[in-house]
């Protein structure tokens, strides 16, 4: 899927009939996934990023250069919360997750998605070229092979899913596991394949990232 199309995923695990009021994306870059959540939702969404350009301007969107570990919001103001690729570039990523949880009202659904720190192949399915795939897995080969595959020493390594669980457990009751949903609506032929390799343990090695969602209601977590 395209940012827009992990954007659109998560507007599709949004309660129906109850569409959220204000939702709030984390990481929000330059605004793109965001103004799709709008023009998907209704919502008023903002969205933050250490990037952002003073000028910068979405349709339907308040952008705001702010820290996911210090945001400037008030307690429970948003109905939902987005965070895609943007934690395993935050240092102390467990503030940011603290953060996100005190700023979802009672309720409210948040979406996070890492790399996954367990696969053999990254960067599938994305927009980069074939060469900058290339690259990039070699770059991160190289990583692991000199112990060096981790976010803290500046690999794009994301988190394996039972440690993104267990991050995300920290602040909120309910944490579950999305990954093979996500799949299975990015590649529809192949639905069996994400589902079984899943339930089987291997499909850990394959997908290039994992997904969760997470709320205040006490859940287990279920892949």
């Amino acid at each position: 899927m395209s940012f827009e199309g992990e954007a659109r995923f998560f507007c599709g695990l949004l309660p129906p009939g109850r569409p959220p009021r204000r939702v709030l994306v984390v990481g929000c870059g330059d605004g793109v996934e965001a103004a799709h959540i709008a023009r998907e939702t209704g919502a008023s969404v903002a969205g933050i990023d250490f990037g952002v350009s003073a000028s910068a301007r979405r349709p339907g969107v308040h952008l705001v250069r702010a820290d996911a570990r210090a945001m400037p919001f008030r307690d429970g103001e948003f109905d939902a919360l987005y965070c895609y690729h943007v934690l395993e570039h935050v240092p102390g990523p467990g503030r940011a997750v603290a953060e996100a949880r005190r700023v979802l009202a009672s309720g409210g659904l948040a979406f996070f998605g890492t790399p996954n720190k367990s696969r053999l192949v990254g960067y599938i399915g994305g927009r980069a070229t074939t060469w900058e795939k290339v690259r990039w897995n070699l770059a991160d080969w190289g990583r692991r092979l000199t112990f060096r595959w981790s976010n803290e020493r500046g690999a794009h390594a994301g988190f394996a899913a039972d440690e993104l669980g267990r991050l995300l457990g920290g602040a909120f009751g309910g944490v579950r596991e999305v990954s093979v949903p996500y799949y299975a609506a990015k590649y529809p032929r192949l639905a069996t394949f994400w589902t079984r390799s899943f339930r089987l343990g291997i499909g850990r090695w394959f997908a290039p990232s994992v997904y969760f969602v997470a709320s205040d209601a006490p859940a287990g977590r279920t892949s």
